[in-house]
C-alpha cells in the first residue's frame, strides 16, 4: 500500500517526456543524442530498451515504427517492468524481452499481432488500474494484448526493437484525456481491426499469451 500511494503521489508531479534510458539497453541498440530513436544495429535480437523513467497508470506510451527489416519473422514487443533501468547493469540484460526477461524479473510484456507494426504506423501501449496491457495501432481498435500486471508499484515501459522492427522514435505522450479525434481511442477490445500487411480482418477482444521467442531467417532456413 505504500509503494501505491507513493506512486500516486508522484503522478501529480509535473511530468518528464518519455526517452529511452541511455544505458539499460540491449547490446545491439543504438541511440540517437536526444534518446528518442532506437535503432537495432544486427541480428534479431539484444533490442530491449527502457524509459528513463516510470509511467503512470493510464498514459500512453507513444511510438513509430521507423524502419523495418525484411527476412524475419515476428516484431515490435511492448510492456512494464519494475526493474529500475538506473539499477540495470547492461551486460545482464538478456537477448529477448519475452520470455527471458520476464523469466528473470517482474516484467510483463507482450507481442503485437501481425501486421501491426509496420513503417509509420503509430504504435501506444498502456497499463490500466485494473492491471490490463492495452495497445492500440493508428486509429485501429483498442487492442487487449494481457492482464495481472501489478500496479502498486512504479513501471517502467519498456519495448523490445526485435524481428523484423528494425527502428522506432518515442513521440509526446498520449493522456487519458487526449480527444479522440486526434489518437482515436474511441474504440473498445472487440472491434474489428484491419491488417495492412495481409489485407485479413481480425478481432481481439482476449488476452493475447505472452510472446514467442522463435525468429526465422525466411529463404535461409536459419532458425534462431
Amino acid at each position: 500500500m505504500g509503494a501505491q500511494l507513493c506512486f500516486e503521489a508522484n503522478a501529480k508531479a509535473p511530468r518528464e517526456a518519455l526517452r529511452f534510458h541511455a544505458e539499460a539497453k540491449g547490446a545491439q541498440v543504438r541511440l540517437d543524442t536526444r534518446g528518442c530513436i532506437a535503432h537495432r544495429r544486427t541480428t534479431f535480437h539484444d533490442g530491449i530498451v527502457c524509459s528513463q523513467r516510470p509511467v503512470r497508470l493510464g498514459e500512453r506510451v507513444a511510438l513509430r515504427v521507423l524502419r523495418e527489416e525484411s527476412g524475419w519473422c515476428g516484431g515490435l514487443r511492448v510492456g512494464f517492468t519494475r526493474l529500475d533501468p538506473a539499477c540495470v547493469s547492461v551486460p545482464s540484460l538478456p537477448p529477448f524481452l519475452c520470455p527471458d526477461l520476464e523469466e528473470q524479473s517482474p516484467t510483463w510484456a507482450a507481442v503485437l499481432p501481425e501486421g501491426c507494426a509496420l513503417t509509420g504506423d503509430l504504435v501506444r501501449f498502456w497499463v490500466d488500474r485494473r492491471g490490463c496491457l492495452f495497445a492500440k495501432v493508428n486509429a485501429g481498435c483498442r487492442l487487449l494484448l494481457r492482464e495481472g500486471v501489478p500496479v502498486g508499484a512504479p513501471l517502467w515501459a519498456v519495448m523490445d526493437v526485435y524481428g523484423t522492427t528494425k527502428a522506432i522514435e518515442l513521440l509526446g505522450e498520449a493522456t487519458m484525456g487526449t480527444p479522440q479525434g486526434r489518437w482515436g481511442d474511441g474504440g473498445s477490445s472487440g472491434t474489428p481491426h484491419r491488417s495492412r500487411a495481409t489485407g485479413r480482418t481480425f478481432t481481439f477482444s482476449y488476452s493475447i499469451s505472452p510472446c514467442p521467442v522463435l525468429a526465422v531467417k525466411m529463404g535461409t532456413g536459419d532458425a534462431r
